[in-house]
């Protein structure tokens, strides 16, 4: 099975890095693409066409409850997981609502984050 293409999208960089980095190291998919917020994300989706997202919910200028929606209007198939710090249930289930396909919170360990990659490919 080929490793899936992602984009990681979240405010901090310092924490998209590291995410980049694990995933890269650790050999889990390819990371074609960043963005700081969700407006950045709507405009690298069209030419990235990546398979799966980590969204963070929490972002300024489109939050990933928004940008969740808007992108599943330009790609349906594309798989979103939520990707947060946030413990409180009502946004993931929003976000499960809106259309992604699940959760990993930023707590998690990395193979957490990568079963939930093989399972949602």
């Amino acid at each position: 099975m080929k490793k899936p293409d992602i984009i990681i999208v979240d405010d901090h960089q310092i924490f998209r890095q590291g995410i980049k980095s694990i995933i890269t190291l650790e050999n889990i998919a390819n990371v074609i693409g960043e963005a700081s917020n969700g407006e950045e994300f709507l405009e690298l989706i069209s030419h990235l066409k990546p398979d799966i997202v980590l969204l963070d919910i929490d972002m300024p200028l489109m939050n990933g409850l928004e940008a969740t929606e808007k992108a599943l209007k330009l790609m349906p198939d594309l798989k979103i997981i939520a990707f947060t710090l946030f413990g409180d249930e009502e946004y993931f289930l929003k976000m499960i609502e809106l259309g992604a396909r699940g959760y990993v919170l930023k707590s998690s360990n990395i193979s957490e984050l990568e079963k939930a990659i093989h399972v949602i490919m």
